[in-house]
Formats: structure tokens, C-alpha cells, sequence
């Protein structure tokens, strides 16, 4: 209820910050409360424009960060402004284009490595140095693909990878004492562990809620592939070294959930399905704690996704992290940048909130605190953030990740076979990366 209600408060100050950029001159807020022109906002005496892609609790839970932060009576407040998602890494690079680009900004860790070759970002090191940040107190897998040529450019805010919930009604008789799951480790032996669970479940229900298509297919191929010692997709010196004969592999094993019946084909939404109570389990984006915990009547738990390939030590998972950035502009001065990174450093210390959203926050001090661990679910995933296996830092690693999402899909749909798949993605980044 005390979660609830800070996420009430801070999804009004979220709305009390909008009605207030609909007030001044010439700024459009579309219906979503996203602004439409951000470039036109101005800056007030030491004020920092931080434009934002979050959105629903996410968006309050930011807000809340911000609001806070500026309650300290820095030397440079912060003013939170909400951009549409999917509009916003092109309104981001166009507005640093022409001088009118943000003081702070958002980006995935996927996205840095493109913005870096465009000159969006601003290296860190010496505003941290300044300000006197340690950057020890951030996960270092995290941190280290934050870092290209040397240089820090970019505040982990976060990790969120796939992770696996459990409907524990439906898996009873499968559970360990204290209510948990252990999966079964090996490829084998989880499809056979699936094939027990639907034999086990009433007519109607399915043991697994996964989509067809889209991104989660697609993340679940990267963590199985890494966990079969893939080599990477792409070097740092564009050279394509996607394996074969592991990208084939993971794709037919995977399919076989699929023709065996262990998942209902095509769902339009796998999240509702699962929460609905028809699957036994979930594989998506820790994003989802949130709303499944908010589902009530749903008994479940949250574990880490399984280890089908490898053995000791190679567990392998998907992951992007949201990072903070400090913008190429020209009107920023050292002073500004060390603004910023106090701003980032207050947002790290104190992302105990940002945990209530369900990422696994970067700050490990956070991470290994008393409070973070009487979070529901977030512990029992906390480790994952030490597992994920990020892009090689190159600049096409978005348009590179869109095209294998595609044709993954089509593999899934049953468009064409695991070896057709794998020669048009390396023929889609041949065409991208030339």
C-alpha cells in the first residue's frame, strides 16, 4: 500500500509537471502528456532541461527521483520532460544537430555506441572526477559497456533483462518446499520438464506464455547463443562473426516448444495471457514485475530464465540498461557537466525507487541493501544484471538488433528454415554496416 501510494503521488507530480510545459508559450503536449517540441523549451536561471522516454510508472517513478532531488536546493535544478518513446532518439540527435538538444538525456546501452559515433554524448570521467563519484559503486559488467575508447559516456541507471515468472497454482507439485522453482539445467531436460507441466496442467491451459514474434524471441535466442559460446555478432572492427552452426541450433530448439504445444502460437499479448492465469510460466523483461504484482488473486515468483546450453560458468543472458547522458552542447561548461553528473550521482544513490519499476538498479550499493532486499521478486533476480552479454560497441548495433528481430520472427512464424534465417541476417548487416 506504501508502494502504491508514492507511485500515486509521484504519477501526480508527473502530471502537475506536464500541465505546467501546456502553460508556456508555444509548447505541444500531445494526449499521452508527451511534449511534441522540446526544443523550444528554455532553460531557467541554473536549471537543467533532462529529457526523458519514460513513461507510465516509470515516468512517476522519475518524476519522483527528480522532485526529490531538486527538494535538496541544489545549485542547478532539474526539470523533467517527457518525450515520446518512440520519437525520441531522432528528436534526441536533431536537436544536438543544431544546438538545441537537452542538458541530460536517456539512452538504452544498445543505442550509446550509434550516439557516440554521432557526437551526441559527452565523456564523463572528469565530471565525476570532480564531484568526486566512485565509479566502483556501479556493477562493472554494466559499467564496462558504458565505456568506448577509454572514456565513461554514459551513468548505468539500471539493468533489465528477461527473467522467468512462475504461476505457482498451476505448478504445484513442481515447486521446491519453500514454495520456489529450480529449473532443470540442459536443453533436453527443460523441454522434458515443459512437456511434464502440460501433461500435468487442465485442458485449456499451457505451460509456457511466449510470443511468436517481436523482441522476446529474439532475446531469448541471444541469451541460449552466448550460453553455447557464440561468438559475437559483430566485432568492434565490423567484422561479422555470427556463428552457424550455434545460430542454428538454438533456433531449432527453441521451435520445439512451439511445435510441441508447450506454447499457444501467435498471442497478441503473452503478458495478459500469463497473468490471466493460462501459462505456468513467462519468460519476459523484468519491466513486467511491476504489473504482474498488481494483478491480484495472481500467486507466482520470479527466478532467473533457465541454462540450456553450457555448463558451469557459461550462463549467458539478454539485457539493456537504461543510462543517463550529458548531451553535446556547446553552451555547456564544466560547471554544467559537473551539474549534471551531481544530478546522476543523487539519481544512482538513492535508485531504490527505481527498483519499485522492476529493473535490477545499477548502483551495488543499492542492490545489496536491507531495503532492496525486502523488495518482493527483485532479489530473487538481482544476480542477473552480472550475466547479461551486451553488443559489441559498434554504431549499427540498433539497426542490426531490428533486423534480427525480424527475421527471427519470420523464423517463428514458419516463413522460412533456421539456415535461411541466419543468411539473411548476415545479409541484412551486410547491407547496414556497408
Amino acid at each position: 500500500m506504501k508502494k502504491l501510494l508514492s507511485l500515486l503521488i509521484a504519477l501526480a507530480l508527473l502530471l502537475g509537471g506536464v500541465g505546467a510545459l501546456a502553460e508556456d508559450d508555444g509548447i505541444v503536449v500531445n494526449e499521452a502528456g508527451a511534449v511534441e517540441n522540446p526544443e523550444d523549451i528554455v532553460a531557467g536561471e541554473n536549471e537543467l532541461i533532462f529529457w526523458s522516454l519514460f513513461s507510465g510508472g516509470e515516468g512517476a517513478v522519475m518524476e519522483s527521483i527528480v522532485a526529490n532531488y531538486n527538494a535538496t536546493n541544489p545549485e542547478y535544478t532539474v526539470r523533467n520532460v517527457m518525450l515520446d518513446w518512440g520519437q525520441y532518439y531522432t528528436k534526441l540527435t536533431t536537436a544536438v544537430a543544431v544546438g538545441k538538444g537537452p542538458d541530460i538525456g536517456v539512452s538504452h546501452l544498445a543505442k550509446l555506441p550509434e550516439l557516440y559515433d554521432l557526437g551526441v554524448v559527452t565523456a564523463l570521467d572528469a565530471a565525476a572526477e570532480a564531484i568526486g563519484f566512485d565509479w566502483n559503486m556501479v556493477n562493472q559488467n554494466n559499467l564496462a559497456a558504458c565505456t568506448i575508447d577509454g572514456s565513461i559516456y554514459a551513468m548505468p541507471l539500471d539493468t533489465h533483462p528477461n527473467v522467468l515468472f512462475y504461476n505457482k497454482d498451476l505448478l504445484e507439485g513442481f515447486l521446491n518446499e519453500d514454495g520456489t522453482l529450480t529449473l532443470p539445467s540442459g536443453a533436453e531436460e527443460f523441454s522434458a520438464w515443459l512437456g511434464e507441466v502440460q501433461a500435468a496442467l487442465p485442458e485449456g491451459k499451457y505451460a509456457f506464455s511466449f510470443p511468436t514474434t517481436g523482441d522476446d524471441p529474439f532475446r531469448q535466442w541471444w541469451s541460449f547463443y552466448f550460453q553455447d559460446g557464440g561468438t559475437p555478432v559483430i566485432t568492434t572492427d565490423l567484422e561479422i562473426t555470427l556463428d552457424k552452426e550455434k545460430t542454428v541450433e538454438v533456433l531449432n530448439y527453441m521451435k520445439t516448444w512451439y511445435d510441441n504445444g508447450y506454447i499457444p502460437l501467435n498471442l497478441e499479448d503473452y503478458v495478459q495471457y500469463f497473468t490471466a492465469g493460462n501459462a505456468a510460466i513467462m519468460i519476459g523483461g523484468v519491466w513486467n514485475t511491476y504489473t504482474v504484482e498488481n494483478v491480484e488473486g495472481l500467486n507466482f515468483g520470479v527466478t532467473l530464465t533457465p541454462q540450456c546450453f553450457g555448463g558451469e560458468g557459461d550462463y549467458a543472458i539478454w539485457g539493456d540498461s537504461h543510462t543517463l547522458i550529458v548531451p553535446v552542447k556547446d553552451s555547456h561548461t564544466d560547471e554544467i557537466v559537473q551539474a549534471c553528473m551531481k544530478f546522476f550521482k543523487y539519481a544512482s544513490e538513492n535508485s531504490i525507487d527505481w527498483a519499485t519499476a522492476g529493473h535490477v538498479v545499477a548502483n551495488v550499493n543499492v542492490v545489496e541493501s536491507e531495503e532492496y532486499a525486502a523488495l518482493p521478486y527483485r532479489a530473487d533476480y538481482k544476480d542477473a544484471a552480472n550475466y547479461v552479454v551486451y553488443f559489441e560497441s559498434t554504431p549499427y548495433s540498433y539497426p542490426i538488433r531490428d533486423a534480427m528481430i525480424a527475421q527471427i520472427g519470420a523464423f517463428f512464424s514458419g516463413e522460412q528454415d533456421a539456415e535461411t534465417t541466419y543468411d539473411m541476417i548476415v545479409e541484412e548487416i551486410e547491407a547496414t554496416i556497408s
